[in-house]
């Protein structure tokens, strides 16, 4: 009987010992909200919001200092609750759907600047063309518990090429398709301030 007493104290001991150290090593549950678009007259590449919270949500999985909540779940308890959440979040609805998801933080934010400008011309049999694409976010963790801003943060890249064509021959780069050029690599910026940050 003594055996089995001291047993089960040890045991009892052993568990309020390790349990501190179990909820320290929990990753933090964290949701990544749809960014507003708000490039000035960017109307062509609005996707680029909406890709930009796809993205995210990969390279803090791959970061592994976080548990990311599903995007479609997100959404779905969203039109369930009859909720909606921005880039544009207040207090009180992030402390209402914190609670809903169990989530201890949330990412949200803005695209500032999407888009490319581009500055050619053309003589004598000789055409030139010069082209800038661009990309910049604004990014914030909220407290899901309290609705206060714990971090911020923003970044752009930019990409440039050039073309050019004497008497119809020559050539460049001419690739509108520059998400994986600017914008991922701002959200890896991104990212690795969020990693480093003291959360």
């Amino acid at each position: 009987m003594k055996k089995i007493m001291t047993i089960l104290v040890t045991a009892a001991l052993l568990a309020v010992a390790i349990a501190p150290l179990a909820m320290a090593n929990e990753k933090p549950r964290i949701a990544v909200l749809e960014f507003s678009n708000k490039a000035d007259n960017q109307w062509w590449h609005r996707g680029g919001a909406a890709a930009a919270q796809d993205v995210f949500v990969t390279e803090l999985v791959k970061s592994g200092k976080f548990r990311v909540i599903d995007r479609e779940r997100l959404d779905a308890l969203m039109r369930e609750k009859n909720l909606t959440l921005s880039g544009d979040i207040d207090a009180s609805s992030a402390i209402e759907i914190g609670k809903l998801l169990g989530v201890k933080y949330f990412l949200t934010g803005a695209v500032t600047e999407y888009g490319n400008t581009k500055v050619g011309g053309s003589g004598f049999g000789i055409s030139a063309g010069k082209k800038k694409f661009v990309a910049a976010l604004n990014a914030r963790i909220i407290d899901a518990q309290t609705g206060e801003i714990l971090w911020a943060d923003e970044s752009s890249k930019e990409e440039k090429s050039m073309k050019v064509r004497v008497f119809g021959v020559g050539g460049g780069v001419d690739d509108d398709r520059m998400f994986d050029k600017v914008m991922k690599p701002a959200i890896k910026d991104l990212t690795a301030s969020i990693v480093s940050a003291d959360l």
